[in-house]
């Protein structure tokens, strides 16, 4: 699809009429601007074309900078370091290694701020109100310090306010009460119990296993002790929802707190498609006397921001997540920050391995990433596999060939061990699955609760999302899908890509219309809902199932095999961690521990040594400066 440019026919045709200057020339770097020129290009060249008195060398100093500003923020940054060497990589990463010189006095001139300056019609110091702002040793974009310095503003006046916290025997006989369900809470979760009720601003940081939803629902048992009725459960995507409501359910089916139902963030607080805006704020405060967000670790400064903005005076907010997983898509790496400055409550006992020996490995290698330790004892850590055969799909395994070697071999056992080779796997996808009124029969419920229970217990993660490398999501969810179409004699020409009976599927948008979320996973089945069979989209929803036709949804992928990033939140049984054949910037450390704490029982990581010993040697380069605001605050 062809793009607008700021500079093509429609702008010419805007200028001739409005008699504005038509002839725009090129952005001052080589090369041009085209229908491939990047969001970060454009910005840069506006940029330049915003301070005319710059000198040309001056102008593509500009224009450089402010596109590698850009280019850190769409990598997850809240800005760009001016140090030379960092400096260097970013201006070479945008394709200007030339004028690192340029740039820095251009920077310098922008500390100083002289009015006459052209370059301070574009950069300045903070209070300036410039697109770009120069901020000690960091280059900022106007907005996002804003942000981030409102943000952290109201961090410390949440964390720092005045509530009525429980004490003395209010608060013991909360925690006895916490205590009562099975499995009992250590002195580990006992304490973060007592964190997240004493504090108006609470968090609670672990691994998986650690028990981090065994405290969510002990902390409600212990909010109804103090009679607190107005708590919030929410989540920043639809399967995380669903799993604090699968986990609430599970421990407490009878429980009072029943009606309280985990949304998702931007359901929680009123968030409006139509209107671009969130109904939640300062004004219109959320009516809750806690919200509890679990996942927190995914949750953006943007989001993050507008959740502490809506809480009301007086009221706790209680973050739950993992400060080791991957950050959040978007920029910022708000749980981390917080983590390192306001005491969080760290579980650090995985509890799982007494109930799952097989877990042991999966903990020990996790551990390992956290320390850094684990390219030099790969080995140790897992064991080594050197053909598809002889995995066994326990513990830590290391499949320790190229994917071009092992990848359809590989996939073929997976189809037939982890997919197909399941009871009736056959009738129970190709059937028609009764649903009048919308509500399915009582065979077909047990068909779609096996169903869902299955595809629930393994999955396929990658580091890319697609066809190319072919160890991308999209490459292996189509070589899938080939073999789901071919065991349900299915394959027609020109049909390979079509979801077909059986695929498991993922929302990859928010339908605020449906009530279907960013993650949610469901099943495509033949439904008959009184007016034939059509092919729909089955989601579990509680003890129930809805269905939509396909016709009717947006953008729904294979999910046979999910990117690592689209499965934080989800658990399963069984994984397979693929990571490309040749060295990607990424694959990362906090990539690897997301993908191997994703399996409860076993892992398979597939690929050369070299490639994982890479990984867990790279970290995440996230810069973000709330973590330092906040202890500039006190806090």
């Amino acid at each position: 699809m062809k793009r607008f440019t700021p500079f093509g026919s429609a702008w010419r045709q805007f200028a001739d009429a409005r008699e504005l200057p038509s002839g725009r020339s090129d952005p001052p770097w080589t090369g041009g601007v085209d229908d491939e020129t990047s969001d970060a290009d454009y910005f840069g060249w506006e940029l330049a074309c915003c301070a005319p008195g710059l000198e040309s060398g001056d102008a593509r100093a500009v224009a450089a900078l402010a596109r590698a500003c850009l280019t850190a923020m769409q990598r997850g940054s809240t800005r760009l370091s001016t140090d030379v060497a960092q400096l260097s990589a970013a201006l070479q990463g945008v394709g200007a290694p030339d004028l690192v010189g340029v740039a820095s006095t251009v920077l310098t001139r922008a500390r100083n701020g002289d009015p006459g300056d052209p370059v301070t019609q574009v950069m300045g110091r903070p209070g300036c109100r410039t697109p770009l702002i120069v901020r000690g040793q960091w280059l900022y974009t106007e907005r996002l310090l804003r942000l981030e310095t409102e943000f952290c503003e109201r961090t410390v006046r949440l964390a720092g306010q005045s509530f009525v916290a429980p004490s003395g025997e209010r608060l013991d006989r909360a925690l006895r009460v916490a205590s009562l369900g099975n499995p009992c809470l250590t002195e580990e979760q006992q304490e973060a119990v007592r964190v997240a009720l004493t504090r108006p601003l609470a968090l609670i940081t672990g691994g998986p296993g650690t028990g981090k939803t065994t405290i969510i629902i002990a902390l409600l048992r212990a909010a109804q002790s103090l009679s607190i009725d107005d708590v919030a459960l929410a989540a920043p995507t639809g399967k995380a929802a669903l799993r604090m409501r699968e986990a609430a359910a599970l421990a407490d089916p009878g429980a009072p707190w029943g009606d309280i139902s985990p949304m998702t963030l931007h359901r929680l607080l009123g968030w409006s498609p139509t209107r671009n805006q969130f109904a939640r704020g300062e004004c219109d405060p959320l009516p809750c006397r806690i919200v509890i967000v679990d996942e927190a670790s995914m949750v953006d400064l943007v989001l993050m921001d507008r959740l502490v903005r809506a809480m009301r005076r007086g009221a706790q907010l209680v973050l739950f997540g993992d400060s080791n997983q991957l950050p959040s898509v978007d920029a910022g790496a708000v749980f981390r920050d917080l983590c390192a400055v306001l005491r969080p409550a760290r579980l650090n006992t995985n509890l799982r391995v007494d109930r799952e020996p097989s877990a042991r490995g999966i903990v020990s290698i996790a551990r390992s990433l956290q320390e850094g330790s684990v390219d030099c004892r790969l080995d140790e850590l897992a064991a080594t596999r050197q053909a598809v055969s002889s995995v066994v799909f326990e513990g830590v395994e290391h499949l320790c060939r190229p994917w071009t070697e092992v990848g359809l071999a590989f996939l073929d056992r997976w189809w037939d061990e982890r997919i197909s080779g399941f009871d009736d796997f056959e009738r129970r996808i190709t059937r028609v699955h009764r649903a009048p009124q919308g509500i399915f029969d009582e065979h077909s419920v047990e068909d779609l609760r096996a169903l869902s229970l299955h595809y629930s217990k393994s999955r396929i993660l990658c580091a890319t999302r697609g066809r190319t490398p072919a160890t991308g999501a999209q490459a292996l969810n189509d070589y899938l899908l080939y073999r789901l179409r071919e065991a349900t004699r299915q394959l027609r020409p020109g049909y390979a890509r079509e979801l077909a009976p059986g695929t498991p599927v993922l929302v990859e948008r928010n339908d605020y219309e449906r009530d279907l979320w960013n993650g949610d996973q469901g099943v495509v089945l033949w439904v008959d809902a009184g007016r034939g069979p059509e092919l729909a989209a089955v989601f579990q929803r509680g003890e129930g199932f809805i269905r939509f036709s396909l016709r009717d949804l947006g953008v729904l992928t294979p999910a046979f095999a999910l990117t690592i990033h689209k499965a934080q939140g989800s658990e399963f049984d069984h994984v397979a961690v693929i990571l490309p054949d040749v060295k990607s910037p990424l694959a990362t450390r906090e990539l690897l521990y997301t993908a191997i704490t994703r399996a409860r029982k076993s892992v398979v990581l597939v690929g050369e040594s070299q490639r994982f010993a890479d990984a867990a040697a790279r970290s995440i380069a996230r810069d973000s400066g709330v973590a330092e605001a906040l202890a500039a605050m006190g806090c």
